[in-house]
């Protein structure tokens, strides 16, 4: 049986107590998601640009969930 090991990381729960830990936090989310997606188009791999899709737009919701800016 075959495990994907690229799991993404598209939860949108919060990770810090410190908003501005979590800000940071989130905004290496959206860019890591960002890169992937990106990569996925370029390489026609649906699969992370998929992946890549979600985990920005978990960083998305957990930045508008922040009180840091």
């Amino acid at each position: 049986m075959a495990h994907d090991t690229d799991r993404p990381d598209d939860s949108n729960r919060p990770r810090h107590a410190n908003s501005v830990a979590e800000e940071t936090s989130a905004s290496g989310q959206r860019v890591k998601g960002a890169i992937k997606e990106e990569v996925g188009d370029m390489l026609d791999d649906e699969s992370m640009e998929n992946k890549g899709a979600r985990e920005n737009a978990a960083g998305k919701d957990r930045q508008k969930k922040n009180d840091a800016v």
